[in-house]
């Protein structure tokens, strides 16, 4: 009788992974976190990760989102980003805070706009990405801002700044924003900054 050779069975093929794009709207939170991880490999998926973060409910998928966006690091990445500054959950406005810091040029175009944002608010918060920014303009910024800005807390929010990231020779500048004669307070400030800085 003929022995019958046995093969080994063949492994299943392996199913293709799901789109990222599809799974970033899917049911669970593991499934939509991994797919931010992936599309942070994706410069033209900033718009859809910025659409999904403004309405995403879970917090560590909030965290890899972000996360992939600052790893997109485009303009477009960057003004996704400032979009959310007027955003009323706290969280998630100082956590896109966060990761404009860490995003260096690319958020110059973007910045630059939301300083002249009819809204101090959202001036004040474009300010504030200013202070851990990565790049050599970041104190450029906020003494323009000293300088023009015609609302008193937002200059307070570039001496806050400047008293981080200022120099020795920006103290006359500095001490200018004594412009305001009805806000004592920034004439103080101002003086706290020049001590520090100096």
């Amino acid at each position: 009788m003929a022995l019958v050779r046995k093969h080994p069975a063949l492994p299943a093929p392996a199913e293709a992974p799901e789109d990222p794009r599809i799974a970033l709207e899917g049911p669970t939170a593991a499934g939509r976190r991994d797919a931010a991880h992936r599309l942070a490999a994706d410069p033209d998926a900033a718009g859809l990760l910025a659409d999904r973060l403004a309405r995403e409910a879970d917090r560590s998928v909030g965290e890899a989102i972000l996360g992939a966006l600052g790893r997109i690091g485009t303009p477009a990445a960057a003004e996704r980003l400032f979009g959310l500054l007027d955003s009323e959950d706290v969280w998630l406005r100082n956590a896109a805070i966060e990761t404009l810091q860490e995003m260096d040029a690319a958020v110059l175009g973007a910045l630059e706009r939301a300083l002249a944002d009819p809204d101090s608010d959202r001036r004040i918060f474009a300010v504030n990405v200013l202070v851990s920014l990565r790049h050599p303009a970041a104190a450029t910024y906020a003494r323009r801002v000293l300088a023009e800005d015609e609302h008193v807390n937002v200059c307070a929010a570039a001496l806050d700044v400047l008293a981080e990231i200022g120099t020795p020779e920006m103290v006359p500048e500095i001490e200018a924003a004594a412009r305001f004669p009805d806000a004592p307070f920034l004439r103080f400030a101002a003086r706290a900054a020049c001590r520090r800085i100096t």
